[in-house]
């Protein structure tokens, strides 16, 4: 790989030179037989630059970044010795080159290679900050891709179909051999374009600059077959230079995917955010283009009518459109379901103490402020109860920790027992237990319940506060500090007791 700057210079280099050839050969500066020369000359050169590029930066990294650069070079090289046979064919021999023929098997043998290429490159992603909701419907997240993709390669397989491959089928008459190879450009092409965009938009993908120069090359090797598919298909009398310019240009960008010094993470740019809009968008441009020169086709008498192949792939992406609506429609009810679930439980850890699972020390202030104003409003008894453990620390200290997490959790859920649904029970912090029992004129009896169900194996001092009759004087925190006030009373009496505060 180069540097920064050596890699710009590089870049620019090879970007003017495979456009000059193409400009010379297309534009008279290079004429008749030269011209073509020239063209499949550069061609040659570009594939073999881009297959030296992939292998000799692969020396240099490990992992996935050296797989796909020597996975590529593989699918360059048999590019490149596609592309050596079509020069024979025209330089050499001075004939035409027959459909089909070892060139496109030359030419053909870089899909594969590109598309475990990216695959590499987009199993190579960073893991942190997952997100929790989107990773639990991966199973439907595939599905929708697989749909996305099934649309756009049939849409785009039918556009292409429509305005120059059914056309070029049709004149030829081929052979099913020609017929394959015809519709195994524009498919494949279609194939690799739609993987491109689906890891662009993911922003998880750690070889970005890789993979869209990567994918710039792919676009215009397709570009390039397009219109070459196209000329033939209205029986052109010879392909200009131009429209191979993709062939010359696509192997360069190839080459400089591998050449890209590597980036560091960051924030997703804009260009990010782009590609996302871009995969969101996917299915349903080609969709509608599609749709509208069908229908064009349909509606217009003297246009010839759609023959089994358009009616075939129309009624296959139109399956496919219904089932990923129906698909999205499905996910997105899982998701909220899943929204309003982590919501709950997200609203259930604020509000208690992981430990125990009771209430914590704000929810219970928020319980008490509600009952100090049902108390003033129309006299509704309640009565508070703090419970604090005797001699906890000594637990811990002999014992550890685990062992006092453990007599905590046994105190809750006897606490849990000596109360009705409606009172409340929390754990205000350390060894510290609140208990607020509404509605009831003797609290200090639930304190007794409490102090026989811890037993003689747990020792507490209780602090009880009884709000019979209102005082306007009374708040929420000071009927908790004479709770507190009265559980210490009852500890310098020597705990395992209670103690009743007006």
């Amino acid at each position: 790989m180069l540097g920064t700057r050596r890699f710009g210079i590089t870049a620019a280099l090879a970007l003017a030179l495979a456009t000059a050839a193409s400009v010379a050969a297309s534009f008279d500066v290079v004429t008749g037989d030269a011209a073509v020369a020239l063209d499949d000359l550069a061609q040659l050169a570009t594939g073999l630059f881009a297959t030296a590029a992939c292998w000799w930066t692969a020396r240099a990294t490990r992992g996935p970044d050296r797989a796909w650069r020597v996975v590529m070079g593989f699918g360059m090289l048999g590019w490149s010795v596609g592309q050596s046979l079509w020069t024979w064919y025209q330089l050499v021999e001075e004939r035409a080159v027959p459909s089909p023929s070892p060139a496109d098997a030359g030419y053909l043998s870089i899909v594969p290679f590109a598309f475990v290429a990216l695959l590499v490159i987009g199993s190579h992603r960073r893991s942190e900050n997952p997100d929790a909701l989107l990773d639990r419907r991966s199973r439907s997240a595939r599905l929708v891709l697989l749909l996305d993709g099934l649309i756009v390669v049939g849409s785009l397989f039918l556009l292409t179909w429509t305005t120059s491959l059914g056309g070029l089928v049709q004149a030829g008459n081929p052979s099913t051999a020609a017929f394959l190879v015809a519709i195994a450009y524009p498919l494949t092409d279609l194939v690799l374009l739609v993987i491109v965009v689906v890891l662009s938009a993911d922003r998880k993908v750690v070889l970005r600059p890789q993979l869209r120069l990567l994918g710039l090359g792919l676009v215009g090797l397709a570009a390039s077959d397009s219109a070459f598919a196209y000329l033939v298909s209205i029986q052109a009398p010879e392909v200009p230079p131009l429209a191979n310019a993709g062939f010359v240009v696509g192997p360069v960008l190839i080459a400089l995917a591998a050449l890209v010094p590597p980036a560091h993470h960051t924030a997703p740019s804009r260009t990010a955010r782009s590609w996302q809009w871009a995969y969101l968008l996917m299915p349903y441009v080609p969709l509608l283009v599609s749709s509208v020169l069908v229908l064009r086709r349909t509606l217009i008498g003297d246009l010839a009518p759609l023959d089994g192949v358009e009616i075939a792939c129309g009624f296959t992406v139109f399956v496919a459109v219904i089932l990923r609506q129906l698909t999205t429609i499905v996910d997105n009810t899982t998701l909220a379901a899943l929204l309003r679930e982590s919501e709950h439980v997200l609203a259930h850890q604020a509000q208690h103490d992981p430990l125990t699972g009771l209430a914590n020390r704000a929810l219970f202030e928020r319980r008490l402020d509600q009952a100090m104003a049902a108390h003033h409003e129309d006299g509704t008894p309640f009565g508070l109860l703090f419970v604090d453990l005797d001699d906890f620390k000594s637990v811990n200290d002999q014992s550890g920790h685990a062992q006092g997490d453990a007599v905590l959790e046994q105190v809750a859920q006897r606490l849990r027992k000596c109360i009705r649904d409606t009172d409340v029970v929390a754990r205000l912090g350390g060894d510290e237990f609140g208990v607020l029992v509404k509605g009831v004129e003797e609290p200090e009896k639930v304190a007794f319940r409490i102090l026989d169900a811890l037993g003689e194996d747990i020792s507490a001092s209780v602090g009880v506060v009884v709000c019979a009759s209102p005082d306007p004087e009374d708040t929420a925190q000071s009927v908790l500090n004479r709770a507190d006030k009265a559980m210490y009373e009852a500890k310098r009496d020597g705990g395992r007791g209670l103690v009743i505060h007006p």
